[in-house]
C-alpha cells in the first residue's frame, strides 16, 4: 500500500473510531463519566439508551466536567452550571434547541454546529467573544456578566429577547433584528445604539452607559425605557404613546416633554429637569 493510500486509510479509521467512541455506549450505565454529579443527572432521567435522551436539566447539580455530551446526539435541551466548569463541547449535538450554561468559567463556546438553537443562556461566565452567525433561529439570548466587547446579531433575524448587561460593549446594531421585543444592556460602555429597525420593541434598558443620543421615534410599541446615568441632553418620546415607564435620572437634561404619553405613570428625572405635561 503506497503512502497516500495508507494515510487516507489511517485518517478514515480514526474518523470511524471517533464516531464509534462517541456512540459506542448503548446504555447510560456503560458511559465512564468523569464527573459523578453529571452522571447522577443523566441517571435521573430514567432513560437507559443515551441516544434517545433529549433533555438534561442539571441545574440542581454542581457540575465541573461534561465531556460526555457526544453520547447524546438527540439532545434538544441542556441546563448545566458548575463553579469550575471551563469547557463545553456542543459540536456533536446538532438537535439542540435550548442551552443554558450559567455561573461557570466558560471562556469559549462553539455553537456553529447547532443550527436549531432557539435559546442560549451563557450568563456569568468568562466569554470574550461569541459567534452566532450559524444560529438563524435564535430567539432568546442571555450573555449577562461576561467580557464581551462586540456582539454581532446580523444573522439572527428571529431574535426577540436579549439580556446583555454588564459587558464591555461600546456600540450595538439591531438593524437586522426586526422582531426584537426586549433588550437589556445596562452597565456597558455604550455610546450609540440603533433601534430604528426594531419596530416591535417594548422594553429597552441602557442604564449606566455613555449614550449621548438615542432615537426611539420608530418604536411605537415601546412601553419601558430605562436610561438612568447616561450622557443624554434630550429625549424625544413624542411617538411612544404606549410608554408606561421612563427613567432618566443622572443625565444632563434640561427639559422633558411627556404630553404625548398618556399611559406614563412611572417616570424619573432629576429635580432640575423641567417636565412638560
Amino acid at each position: 500500500m503506497d503512502l497516500t493510500k495508507k494515510f487516507a486509510f489511517t485518517a478514515l479509521a480514526l474518523m470511524v473510531s471517533g464516531q464509534v467512541a462517541a456512540a459506542d455506549y448503548s446504555k447510560v450505565s456503560e458511559i465512564p463519566f468523569k464527573d459523578d454529579n453529571f452522571k447522577q443527572c443523566v441517571i435521573a432521567q430514567n432513560i437507559e439508551d443515551p441516544a434517545t435522551i433529549t433533555k438534561l436539566d442539571c441545574s440542581q447539580f454542581s457540575i465541573n466536567t461534561i465531556d460526555e455530551l457526544a453520547n447524546f446526539p438527540a439532545l434538544k435541551e441542556l441546563q448545566v452550571s458548575g463553579s469550575e466548569l471551563k469547557h463545553v463541547d456542543l459540536t456533536h449535538n446538532p438537535a439542540l434547541e435550548s442551552v443554558f450554561i450559567t455561573k461557570s468559567k466558560i471562556d469559549n463556546i462553539d455553537v456553529s454546529q447547532n443550527p436549531q438553537l432557539k435559546e442560549l443562556g451563557v450568563s456569568f461566565n468568562h466569554l470574550s467573544q461569541i459567534d452566532l452567525s450559524h444560529n438563524p433561529n435564535l430567539t432568546d439570548l442571555a450573555v449577562v456578566a461576561n467580557n464581551l466587547t462586540t456582539l454581532d446579531l446580523s444573522k439572527n433575524p428571529q431574535l426577540k429577547y436579549l439580556w446583555a448587561d454588564r459587558n464591555q460593549f461600546t456600540t450595538i446594531n439591531f438593524s437586522h433584528n426586526p422582531n426584537l421585543v426586549q433588550a437589556g444592556l445596562a452597565e456597558n460602555q455604550l455610546t450609540t445604539v440603533n433601534v430604528s429597525k426594531s419596530g416591535k420593541l417594548k422594553s429597552l434598558s441602557l442604564m449606566y452607559n455613555q449614550v449621548v443620543a438615542l432615537d426611539v421615534t420608530h418604536n411605537a410599541q415601546l412601553e419601558k425605557l430605562r436610561l438612568t446615568d447616561n450622557k443624554l441632553t434630550s429625549v424625544d418620546v413624542s411617538k411612544n404613546h404606549k410608554l408606561r415607564s421612563l427613567w432618566l435620572t443622572d443625565n444632563p437634561l434640561t427639559k422633558l416633554d411627556i404630553r404625548a404619553n398618556p399611559k406614563l405613570d412611572d417616570y424619573e428625572a432629576d429635580d432640575s429637569v423641567t417636565i412638560i405635561k
